[in-house]
C-alpha cells in the first residue's frame, strides 16, 4: 500500500505545472549564477568554497518550493471535499503521513537540484577566464549539494509540512515559509552573520552562536572557512567536523522530532471548526417584525462611507492574518535588534551611539524597503483575490456598491501596509530616544521617512494591483509580481540601468545631521513623480479590466479596453500621460545631455582608449609641484565652488622634459603651463598635452595654473560640497600631472577580450626598494578661502589674516615650512573651542549639536601631543586643527598637514561615558594625530612598505599612549580588532599576501597586522628601545623635501637594537608570512604553605609559514613569548593591582610546561593575552582556573 501510495504521490506531483518552472528557474539561477565570474580574487570560479557560498545562498529559496508542494500534498484533499473519502478509506495514517511527505521532499529536492548542474555549465560553458577555473571535480559540487542542499530542504519540509499538516490550512502554510525565510534574516541581523555583513567580521563568540542557530549552515560554513586563503579555497574541501557538523546534526535531528510529534499529532480525520452554541430565544420573545422596504442611497457621501467601510474591513482582514504578523513581529525584532545593538550594546568596540533621529533612521530604513517588498508580494494578491478565495466574489459582484469604491479600497489597504511599517519603526526609535532620556527629537526628519522610502513601496503597490489585475489567479499574480521586483533590483545585469528603466528605482537619500538630507534629493523628487505617474496610469488600466465577479480572461480585458473611457477617466489618463512624459523628459535631459550618463561599458571603453592613447606617457619623466597657491571660493547654498591654482613645477629629474600630459579629474575651465605648446586637448578623456617650446632641464622650475569652476548640473552629486559641512581634498579636483594608471581596467578577463596586455607587475624587490627614486615633492602652500557670511572655512598652513566683504568671510593660510600637498579645505557652520598646549593651538571645528565629546578630543590630543613629542620630537605646526565632516564620509578620519578630519557618527556621536566600555574617541583620536609625525613629519618614499610608516606606526603610537591612558584593558581590544582585521582581510585579499616590509595597499596587513609586529617588537626589545629606532629615523629625515626612508632603513636600525640571538625573529615577523596557534591546553594552581599559590599549565605554540604559491607549511618555534597570570580577565585589567605575573617565556617546542609561584589567588592564565602574534583565535589563548 505504501509503495502504491509514494507512486501515486510522484505521479500527482509530477503533474504539477510548478514542478519543471521551478527546476527551469534553479537551472537559470544556476548558469546565471556559475557565469557570473563572481569570486574572491585569487580564487577559482569553481572552487568548492564557492560552490558553497552561492548554493548556501540560494537554498534559501528552497522554502517557497516546499512551501507549494506541501500545500498541494496536504491542502489538496480539503481543497476538492476529498478528506471524508480518504479518511473513511483504508489507508493508515502511517502510509497517508509518509508517502505524502516522501513526495514533498522528493520534489522539493528533485526541483532545487537543478541549480547545481546549471552552476556547472555556467562554470564551464560561458567563456569564464579558464585561468580562474581548477581541473572539474564532480566533489566540489556533489559535497555542497550533501551537506547544504539535502540538509537544508530536508529542514524546510519538515517544518513546513507539519504546519501544512497540523492546520491544513493555506495561509497558515505560506506563513511558516514567510517566517522560516525571515527569521534567518533576522537572526543574520542579530548574530552579525557574515553572509549580510562580510565586511565587519563577527567575534568568535557570536560566530560560534550564530554557527549553531543558523538552520542553513551557511553561517557553520563560514565560521570553517572565514579564514581560508586563496590557497585554502581552492584546494581545501570542507570538513564536516566541528560546528559545521554539529549544526547539521541539531537541525536534522530537531527536524526529525519535529515530524515524529507531528506524526503523533495528527488527526487522521476532518477538522472541524466549533460553531459557538446561539441562545435560543422563546417563542413568547420572538416578535414578527413587518417587513418594510429601504430605499437604498447611492450618492457620493453613501459611496465614500462604503469606502472608508471596505477600507476597514480589508485591513482588519490583514491585521487577523497569521502571515501579516509574522512579517510584522519579524520587522519590529529587526528594528529593536539594529537599535539596541548599535545604540545600547555598541556596535565598533563595543561602543554605543548617541540616538540622534538620523543615526536610528540610517538603521531601521535599510531593511525596510525589503520586508515592505515582501508584504506587497504577498498582500497584493491576497487584496486583490480575496473574494474569489473564498467564492464571495459573485456575492460582492452583486452588490449596488461601484466598482471605483471596491478597486480604490483595495488600492488604498495595500498602500497602507508599508506605510504601517515605517510607522511601527518610527514609533520605536522615538521609544528609544526617550527611554534613554534624548530629548531632541527631530519630528520633520521622521516624517520625511514616510516621503523618501515609503513613495517607492506605493508605486511597487500601484504595479501589484495592476499585475494582479491581469493574472489569471492569485498565485500566477504574486509569482509575475515577485519576479519583476527581482528583476528589477538587478535591472543593470539586464542593459536596465537607466533610471527611466529600472522599475521602481528612487535612489537612497541619506540623512545627517550637519547636512539633514546629504544626496539625491532633487533626482528623487522627479523620478518619485515619474514613477508615481507610471503608477497611477496602469491603476486605470487596472480599473478598466477589473474582475468584478466572474474572473473573465485576457481576451474580455482586452475587450473591455476597446470599449474606450468616459470624460474623467481619459482627463485623469491623459493628465497622467502628461506628467510622465514630461518627467521622463526632464530626468533624461537631466541624465544624459546635462549630466554626463555612462554605462559600465561606455566606461570600459572610456579606460580602454585612454591607455590605448596616453600610456605612451608613463615612462617620460615630468616635474611636480614645489609651491602651490590657491584661492577658493566656497558657495555652500548653491552647491559650487572656484579654485584658481598658481603652482610651480620643478623638474627633479636628471633628464630634461619636452612633453608633459596633464589628466583632469573634474573638467578645468582653463589650464597653462608657461613656455609650452597646448597639442592635445581631449575633452573626452580629459587629457591636455604639453610641449615646451625649450625643453624644461633639470632643476629647471616653470609656472603652472589652471581654473576650475565646480558647479553640480542636473543630478549630479558631489559630497564634498553640500549646504553644511564641505570638504574639498586635493583629490577631489587638482589635475594629475602625468599618466593616471588608475584609469585602466584591471579585470584580466576584460583586458584579454579587449586586446589590451597584461597589466605590469610592481617590482617589491629590496633594489627597487632601496634605489628607486620616485618623486613626491613637500611644498611651499598658500591659501585665501572664501565662504558665506555664516560658515567657517579652514585649510592647513597658520593663519595670516581674516576678513569679511560682500557678505563673506575670506580666510588667509600660510604654511611656515615646505608641506606635503595633501591639502584640503573645508566650510561649515561650526562651533569651535581652542585650547593652548606647550605652545600649540589645539583647534576644534565642529556642529553645535555634535558637542558631547569635545572635552575627551581636546584630552586625547594633548596626550597624543605630549607622547609623540617627547619620544618622536617635535611637533611641526604651531596647530592641531580638528574639524568635523558629514558621516556620508565613509572613513573615520583623515590627516592633512595640521588639519584633521573626523566624520560626525565615528567620533563625535560615540558615547564613551561608560568608563568601563573602550574609548573609541580617544583611540580615533590618537590615531590622526600621530599622522602628524608618521606621514607628514616623517614621509615614506612610495615604494612597497611605504604604508607601513604611515599606518603602522600610527596604530603603534594609537596603542601606547591608550596603554598609558586607560591600562592594559585598551591593548586588548587593539589587538582583538587588528587580529581580525588581518585574518578576514588576508582571506579576501585581491593578491598573494606579501611580508610586511613589502605591503602596499594591503589595509589588512597596515592596519591589522602591523600593529601585532610592531607590539612584538616592543616585548622583544622594549618601549623605549622602539622609539629610540623611530626618533632616530625621523630625525635623520625631518626636513628632507623628498621622501627617502623606507622598510629596509627601519629594518637595519631595528637589527642594531636588537640581540643578534633574536634577529631570526626580526627576519620572521618583517620578511615573512608566519602565522601562530598559541593555546593554554591544561593549567591548575595550588595554595603553598607561605600563602603563595603555585600556579602550573601547558602551553601550547605552533606556528605556521604560508609560502610562496600560498601553500601553508608548520616550521619550529625558538622565541620568547609573554605569559600572565591575574586576577580578572585580561580585558578589564587597568593597573598592575590585578596582574599576578607577566613576564616573557621561552617557547621552544610545541607542548610546554610551566610554572610561576604568585602571591595572589589567581583566575585567569593566559599566553600571548594582549595579540603580539598573529594568532586566529585568542579564545583559547585565555583559560580560567
Amino acid at each position: 500500500m505504501f509503495k502504491k501510495l509514494l507512486q501515486f504521490e510522484i505521479y500527482y506531483q509530477l503533474k504539477q505545472r510548478a514542478f519543471p518552472i521551478f527546476a527551469v528557474l534553479f537551472l537559470g539561477l544556476g548558469y546565471f549564477t556559475g557565469s557570473q565570474g563572481y569570486a574572491p580574487t585569487s580564487v577559482n570560479f569553481n572552487s568548492v568554497y564557492q560552490v558553497y557560498f552561492h548554493t548556501g545562498l540560494f537554498t534559501l529559496g528552497s522554502v517557497f518550493i516546499t512551501m507549494f508542494f506541501a500545500v498541494t500534498a496536504i491542502i489538496r484533499d480539503k481543497q476538492h471535499n476529498m478528506e471524508s473519502l480518504i479518511y473513511s478509506s483504508p489507508i493508515t495514517k502511517h502510509h497517508y503521513f509518509w508517502s505524502r511527505f516522501l513526495g514533498t521532499l522528493i520534489f522539493s529536492v528533485v526541483a532545487f537540484s537543478p541549480f547545481v548542474i546549471g552552476y556547472i555549465f555556467g562554470n564551464y560553458f560561458s567563456g569564464l577566464d579558464t585561468e580562474r577555473l581548477g581541473a572539474f571535480n564532480l566533489l566540489n559540487y556533489l559535497q555542497p549539494w550533501l551537506y547544504l542542499v539535502l540538509p537544508n530542504i530536508f529542514i524546510c519540509t519538515s517544518l513546513i509540512f507539519s504546519v501544512s499538516t497540523l492546520t491544513k490550512n493555506s495561509i497558515a502554510t505560506y506563513a511558516s515559509a514567510v517566517f522560516i525565510y525571515m527569521l534567518y534574516f533576522v537572526s543574520s541581523i542579530f548574530l552579525n552573520s557574515p553572509l549580510l555583513a562580510q565586511s565587519v567580521p563577527a567575534s568568535p563568540e557570536m560566530m560560534s552562536v550564530a554557527a549553531i542557530v543558523d538552520s542553513f549552515g551557511v553561517a557553520a560554513f563560514f565560521e570553517q572557512t572565514q579564514y581560508w586563503t586563496a590557497y585554502q579555497k581552492n584546494t581545501q574541501l570542507l570538513s564536516f567536523s566541528g560546528l559545521f557538523l554539529l549544526n547539521r546534526l541539531i537541525w536534522v535531528v530537531l527536524s526529525i522530532g519535529i515530524l515524529l510529534l507531528t506524526y503523533r499529532s495528527f488527526s487522521f480525520r476532518k477538522i472541524t471548526k466549533k460553531v459557538k452554541k446561539e441562545k435560543e430565544i422563546s417563542n413568547k420573545d420572538k416578535q414578527l417584525i413587518p417587513y418594510k422596504p429601504i430605499d437604498g442611497t447611492y450618492g457620493v457621501k453613501a459611496q465614500i462611507t462604503s469606502l472608508l467601510s471596505l477600507i476597514r474591513l480589508e485591513l482588519k482582514s490583514v491585521f487577523k492574518s497569521l502571515p501579516f504578523l509574522v512579517i510584522v513581529v519579524m520587522w519590529l525584532i529587526i528594528v529593536f535588534s539594529e537599535l539596541y545593538a548599535t545604540v545600547v550594546e555598541g556596535s565598533e568596540y563595543g561602543v554605543s551611539i548617541y540616538p540622534l533621529t538620523n543615526q536610528l533612521i540610517e538603521l531601521i530604513t535599510s531593511p525596510l524597503t525589503l520586508f515592505g517588498l515582501i508584504l506587497l508580494i504577498f498582500y497584493g494578491s491576497e487584496i486583490v483575490w480575496r473574494e474569489h478565495s473564498v467564492n464571495f466574489n459573485l456575492i460582492i459582484g452583486a452588490t449596488p456598491v461601484k466598482n471605483w469604491v471596491l478597486f480604490t479600497a483595495k488600492f488604498i489597504s495595500l498602500s497602507l501596509l508599508p506605510m504601517l511599517l515605517i510607522t511601527s519603526g518610527v514609533l520605536m526609535c522615538i521609544a528609544f530616544q526617550i527611554s534613554l532620556g534624548f530629548t531632541n527629537i527631530n519630528l520633520g526628519m521622521y516624517a520625511s521617512v514616510f516621503y523618501y522610502y515609503g513613495l517607492q513601496l506605493v508605486t511597487y503597490a500601484m504595479l501589484a494591483i495592476f499585475i494582479n489585475s491581469i493574472a489569471k489567479s492569485k498565485y500566477i499574480g504574486m509569482g509575475a509580481f515577485g519576479l519583476l521586483v527581482m528583476v528589477s533590483m538587478k535591472a543593470n545585469l539586464l542593459g536596465l540601468a537607466h533610471p527611466l528603466t529600472s522599475i521602481g528605482f528612487m535612489p537612497r537619500v541619506t540623512f545627517n545631521g550637519m547636512n539633514a538630507y546629504a544626496n539625491n534629493a532633487k533626482l528623487f523628487n522627479h523620478l518619485g513623480l515619474y514613477w508615481l505617474s507610471i503608477g497611477a496610469l496602469l491603476i486605470l488600466l487596472a480599473f478598466k479590466i477589473w474582475n468584478r465577479g466572474m474572473v473573465k480572461g485576457f481576451s474580455y480585458k482586452v475587450e473591455q479596453l476597446k470599449q474606450g473611457c468616459n470624460l474623467s477617466e481619459k482627463v485623469l489618463f491623459l493628465t497622467f500621460f502628461s506628467v510622465a512624459v514630461g518627467t521622463a523628459s526632464l530626468v533624461f535631459y537631466n541624465t544624459n545631455f546635462v549630466g554626463d550618463y555612462q554605462t559600465d561599458n561606455d566606461n570600459l571603453n572610456f579606460s580602454e582608449n585612454y591607455e590605448r592613447m596616453y600610456k605612451q606617457y608613463q615612462v617620460l619623466e615630468k616635474p611636480y609641484p614645489i609651491s602651490q597657491k590657491t584661492e577658493v571660493a566656497i558657495f555652500p547654498k548653491e552647491r559650487k565652488y572656484t579654485i584658481k591654482a598658481n603652482y610651480i613645477l620643478k623638474n627633479t629629474s636628471n633628464e630634461a622634459v619636452s612633453k608633459l600630459l596633464i589628466t583632469e579629474r573634474i573638467p578645468v575651465k582653463r589650464i597653462h603651463i608657461k613656455n609650452t605648446r597646448l597639442t592635445t586637448k581631449d575633452t573626452i578623456h580629459g587629457a591636455y598635452v604639453f610641449e615646451f617650446k625649450e625643453k624644461l632641464q633639470p632643476n629647471d622650475s616653470v609656472a603652472y595654473t589652471f581654473v576650475i569652476e565646480k558647479e553640480l548640473k542636473g543630478y549630479e552629486e558631489d559630497k564634498s560640497i553640500v549646504n553644511n559641512g564641505t570638504y574639498i581634498t586635493f583629490r577631489n579636483f587638482e589635475p594629475i600631472i602625468g599618466y593616471a594608471s588608475g584609469f585602466e581596467i584591471l579585470d584580466k578577463t576584460e583586458r584579454k577580450k579587449r586586446g589590451l596586455p597584461e597589466r605590469d607587475e610592481d617590482d617589491n624587490s629590496d633594489v627597487h626598494i632601496a634605489l628607486e627614486d620616485i618623486k613626491i615633492e613637500k611644498v611651499r602652500f598658500e591659501t585665501v578661502v572664501s565662504t558665506h557670511k555664516d560658515q567657517i572655512a579652514i585649510s592647513s598652513g597658520d593663519l595670516i589674516k581674516t576678513w569679511s566683504e560682500n557678505d563673506r568671510n575670506y580666510y588667509h593660510y600660510k604654511s611656515k615650512g615646505k608641506i606635503l600637498p595633501m591639502v584640503a579645505y573645508f566650510s561649515a557652520k561650526y562651533t569651535t573651542k581652542k585650547a593652548i598646549y606647550n605652545g600649540i593651538s589645539i583647534e576644534q571645528y565642529y556642529n553645535a549639536s555634535h558637542d558631547f565629546n569635545i572635552d575627551e578630543i581636546e584630552k586625547s590630543t594633548k596626550e597624543t601631543l605630549a607622547y609623540c613629542q617627547e619620544n618622536f620630537g617635535t611637533y611641526n605646526f604651531k596647530h592641531v586643527r580638528i574639524a568635523e565632516v558629514p558621516s556620508h564620509w565613509g572613513f573615520g578620519g583623515f590627516a592633512h598637514p595640521g588639519v584633521i578630519s573626523m566624520t560626525e557618527d565615528r567620533l563625535y556621536l560615540s558615547d564613551v561615558r561608560d568608563e568601563n566600555t573602550f574609548n573609541l574617541v580617544a583611540k580615533r583620536t590618537i590615531h590622526e594625530v600621530a599622522h602628524q609625525w608618521w606621514g607628514h613629519t616623517l614621509t615614506a618614499k612610495p615604494v612597497a612598505g611605504g604604508s607601513l610608516f604611515v599606518e603602522g606606526l600610527a596604530k603603534y603610537t594609537e596603542a601606547m599612549v591608550l596603554e598609558k591612558m586607560y591600562g592594559k584593558r585598551a591593548l586588548y581590544e587593539l589587538a582583538e580588532a587588528a587580529r581580525r582585521r588581518y585574518f578576514f582581510g588576508r582571506a579576501f585579499g585581491g593578491t598573494p599576501e606579501p611580508p610586511i616590509y613589502k605591503v602596499q595597499d594591503e589595509g589588512y596587513i597596515s592596519y591589522g597586522k602591523a600593529y601585532t609586529v610592531f607590539m612584538a617588537l616592543r616585548d622583544l626589545i622594549g618601549e623605549k628601545q622602539v622609539n629610540k629606532i623611530l626618533k632616530t629615523i625621523t630625525d635623520r629625515h625631518r626636513f628632507e623635501n623628498s621622501p627617502k626612508v623606507h622598510t629596509l632603513e627601519l629594518l637595519e636600525e631595528i637589527y642594531k637594537e636588537t640581540p643578534k640571538e633574536n634577529h631570526h625573529l626580526i627576519d620572521d615577523w618583517f620578511k615573512k608570512v608566519i602565522t601562530y596557534d598559541l593555546a593554554v591546553e591544561k593549567s591548575s594552581y595550588k595554595k603553598l604553605p607561605n600563602d603563595t599559590y603555585e600556579v602550573t599549565a601547558t602551553i601550547k605554540a605552533k606556528r605556521v609559514e604560508t609560502q610562496e604559491n600560498g601553500e601553508p607549511k608548520e616550521i619550529g618555534i625558538h622565541e620568547p613569548i609573554k605569559i600572565g597570570v591575574f586576577t580578572t580577565h585580561p580585558s578589564l585589567v587597568k593597573d598592575n593591582s590585578t596582574v599576578l605575573h607577566y613576564a616573557s617565556k621561552q617557547i621552544n617546542k610545541e607542548l610546554t610546561e610551566v610554572s610561576f609561584i604568585v602571591n595572589e589567588k589567581p583566575n585567569y592564565i593566559a599566553i600571548d593575552p594582549y595579540g603580539t602574534r598573529n594568532d586566529e583565535n585568542l579564545v583559547d589563548n585565555i583559560e580560567n582556573f
